[in-house]
């Protein structure tokens, strides 16, 4: 076991042991158990699935940051981090579609932004139908 923080500007979101964590970085996927070497990674947007003490799963969209292990201790840094039942789904939807119509419309600097919209109302959507198992 390892103890498992996810902290965001506004709040601890989580601060409990877990078994296993996968995520995705910048640089694909990884997961972590308990005593492995530190290390210090950037986060992409993407879903993060955790083995809790109990071995039920919980999920999580979570939105780019960064991810450090160190001492069994894994600690998430990230703007935005969303279990399935926070997710407002209409809105997740609303904000897909405006995003998709405007990437088509407009110069390289504010694609990457409208991009970086459509991944997250993505994970959102792909989060808000996980279920704790």
């Amino acid at each position: 076991m390892f103890r498992l923080r996810i902290i965001t500007p506004e709040k601890v979101v989580l601060d409990k042991m877990a078994k296993f964590t996968e995520f995705r970085t910048v640089n694909g996927a990884m997961g972590t158990l308990q005593n492995r070497l530190p290390f210090f990674i950037a986060l992409d947007i993407a879903e993060l699935e955790i083995e809790q003490e109990d071995g039920h799963r919980i999920f999580f969209a979570v939105h780019g940051g960064i991810g450090e292990f160190f001492n069994n201790t894994f600690t998430i840094l990230s703007d935005a981090a969303e279990r399935p039942e926070d997710i407002d789904i209409e809105r997740a939807k609303r904000s897909l579609e405006r995003a998709r119509v405007d990437i088509e419309e407009v110069e390289e600097v504010r694609r990457k932004e409208l991009e970086t919209k459509i991944q997250r109302a993505l994970v959102r959507l792909k989060i808000s139908t996980k279920k704790e198992r």
